[in-house]
């Protein structure tokens, strides 16, 4: 009984280790470009971006939790949860975390009812890609009137961002594509394009470090 009862220690320490999570996620068929580094979101560093995000300690403390659950939820697949936060209260009033669509949030009627009824929302959301706020983003932020949007990478980036005015998202994709023939990875060539529509467009976008900074 005590070699058995070890064996389960050191067993459950291991599966608790982010890297032995990582190969469990892997080993599983799951997708290994969107598999995130546990150790690292549990970690301090990353923790110290959410109280950059806002001077409220129950929002940050809020906002990391939920990225946690989020990038927990969603490692190793390329499906995405969000979630809406009424700054009034720091409450979840909304959530979608049962989205089968790749890559793409799908409103319920459930939660086209109830955001409705709020005005002071900030939404949290992850991509599995690791790409920056995409046009959708911004637009369903402009759209729906929202305050600010999180976006929690799965490579540990965490962006914000908002939108006061509509971008066309074929003058983005030809901004797009404009940094990617001038030699950027998709990637590099989204960020360019967000920084650059910000100088003609009411628009905000900026990733969120452990030290504040850009």
């Amino acid at each position: 009984m005590r070699v058995a009862s070890f064996c389960m220690l050191v067993e459950n320490e291991l599966i608790e280790d982010g890297h032995m999570l990582e190969l469990e996620e892997q080993r599983k068929g799951r997708d290994k470009e969107t598999v995130i580094n546990h150790t690292y979101i549990a970690g301090g560093e990353y923790k110290r971006k959410f109280d950059f995000i806002s001077n409220n300690v129950e929002l940050s403390r809020t906002l990391y939790k939920i990225a946690k659950d989020i990038l927990i939820h969603r490692s190793g697949t390329k499906y995405e949860d969000m979630y809406w936060i009424d700054l009034d209260s720091i409450s979840v009033v909304a959530k979608e975390t049962n989205v089968m669509v790749e890559k793409k949030i799908v409103y319920s009627n459930m939660t086209e009812k109830v955001i409705r009824k709020y005005d002071n929302l900030l939404t949290i959301h992850n991509h599995p890609d690791s790409f920056p706020p995409s046009i959708d983003d911004l637009n369903s932020n402009f759209e729906h009137e929202y305050v600010i949007g999180v976006v929690v990478c799965h490579d540990g980036r965490v962006y914000m961002y908002s939108a006061n005015e509509w971008v066309n998202e074929n003058y983005y994709k030809l901004v797009v594509e404009g940094y990617l023939k001038s030699g950027y990875n998709e990637d590099k060539a989204q960020i360019m394009a967000l920084f650059e529509i910000q100088k003609s467009f009411d628009v905000n976008f900026k990733e969120v470090t452990d030290d504040g900074g850009i």
